[in-house]
């Protein structure tokens, strides 16, 4: 009886070493990124929101500065803002590409 009861806990260890590999791997595959977030798409989108911020600041800055008037001010902050629109659909479109599934 000890004998069947110590062969299958040895069973079920080998069982049981696969899911704990696999869920090891995962969670090193979520937090392969330093900003926090999860998937190439999601880091993607991280990075341009900060770039964007980034560049409205240094209009703002300009424009207090007094090296922007108040027409070029808006026509940069327009501009900022169509390119960053543009870059985010971007992103959702090739996301869209590869997970249609996810998307819908």
């Amino acid at each position: 009886m000890t004998l069947a009861g110590l062969m299958s806990f040895g069973i079920a260890t080998l069982a049981l070493m696969p899911v704990s590999e696999a869920a090891h791997h995962h969670k090193e595959q979520q937090e392969s990124f330093a900003d926090g977030t999860s998937n190439p798409y999601s880091h993607r989108m991280h990075e341009e929101e900060t770039t964007h911020y980034m560049n409205v600041r240094a209009i703002r800055y300009e424009h207090r500065q007094g090296e922007l008037n108040d027409h070029g001010y808006d026509q940069r902050l327009t501009e900022e803002q169509k390119r960053h629109d543009k870059v985010m659909q971007d992103i959702k479109e090739d996301y869209e590409i590869h997970n249609p599934h996810k998307s819908k």
